[in-house]
């Protein structure tokens, strides 16, 4: 679901660009080293974004806001541009294989097809813009992997950045708990599976059978080491168990739970040997981010970027600047 979201994150500020065949001059956003970026790409972009939050461009800053969308994604997409032909030159190609398998990645962290295809209409796109954003994702990643080869992190830059960053590494008290849900009107059946408990059923076996939470259930009630709050009768309940004890049945605002608690840990400090791997590859991100910007910096230098639309010729807030040349 990450990398959908990523995914999904491109669409909203990449462009798509087409040749300068049939394109008059009333259809030009910009031009850069020749290449046509069309208006009615950028329109097309803007108009689904003021569709899906209409909102944002409403009262008295709305046009001021809109103006500096459409710098900022004029922006992103004279980007995406550059490092296609950046790409083009260094002989980085992406195969309709690789599109495909990434497609497939993404696919696998929803339950169904029809799942897939609601979360792409959500987010405005169609499988040819996922394709195009997917095939543009990929090519800058072959692309960043070629500007960064220096990919030797020293003992000692670990070390610095560990002691400089101890927080990223504190880890919180929590509990490791399992549960099995019953519908908010099926008390019943959760104090007769309380009792099958009670005398001995198998925890595991009796989540998989009667839980309605279908992926804890699945793993037998497992809910793993959480990664945002429980509900906080939940909570209470599951702080005063000791490893391996049931809870009698908990009311929540889900329905009426019987919880297992399978393991409790305390606030500690990760000690450097548990996250130097983590760390190493954290200072390789950020190395490649760096010759990324840098590369990208340079290649704007460089580049004939032409912008027509005159409210546009500015740059936007925050974004690389983008002037004429």
């Amino acid at each position: 679901m990450k990398a959908f979201r990523v995914v999904v994150s491109l669409a909203l500020v990449a462009g798509l660009f087409l040749g300068i065949t049939g394109c008059s001059d009333k259809d030009v956003a910009a031009r850069v080293n020749g290449e046509v970026i069309k208006k009615s790409e950028l329109d097309a972009q803007v108009d689904k974004l003021i569709e899906q939050y209409p909102q944002m461009f409403e009262g008295a800053d709305g046009e001021g806001r809109l103006i500096d969308f459409q710098q900022r994604l004029l922006d992103n997409m004279i980007n995406n541009v550059l490092i296609r032909q950046a790409a083009k030159d260094a002989g980085i190609k992406v195969t309709d294989a690789d599109v495909k398998k990434k497609i497939e990645e993404l696919k696998a962290g929803f339950s169904t097809q029809d799942q897939f295809d609601q979360a792409l209409a959500q987010a405005g796109m169609d499988v040819a813009t996922l394709e195009s954003q997917i095939s543009d994702q990929l090519v800058t990643e072959q692309l960043i992997a070629t500007l960064n080869k220096d990919t030797e992190v020293s003992d000692k830059e670990i070390s610095e950045y560990y002691e400089a960053n101890k927080a990223q590494f504190a880890e919180q008290a929590a509990v490791h708990a399992a549960h099995i849900l019953f519908d908010p009107k099926d008390k019943a059946t959760g104090e007769k599976v309380l009792a099958e408990l009670k005398s001995g059923g198998d925890f595991a076996a009796l989540a998989k059978q009667y839980s309605k939470d279908p992926a804890s259930g699945a793993a037998g009630g497992d809910l793993g080491w959480p990664t945002t709050p429980y509900d906080t009768d939940f909570q209470a309940t599951a702080d005063k168990l000791k490893v391996n004890e049931i809870s009698g049945l908990v009311e929540t605002q889900f329905g009426w739970h019987i919880i297992k608690l399978l393991e409790k840990r305390e606030d500690r400090q990760k000690p450097l040997g548990e996250v130097k791997d983590q760390i190493k590859q954290i200072i390789v991100q950020q190395r490649n981010a760096d010759a990324y910007l840098t590369f990208l910096d340079d290649l704007r230098a460089k580049a004939k970027i032409e912008i027509l639309i005159v409210d546009l010729q500015k740059p936007a807030t925050g974004s690389t600047e983008s002037t004429s040349k």
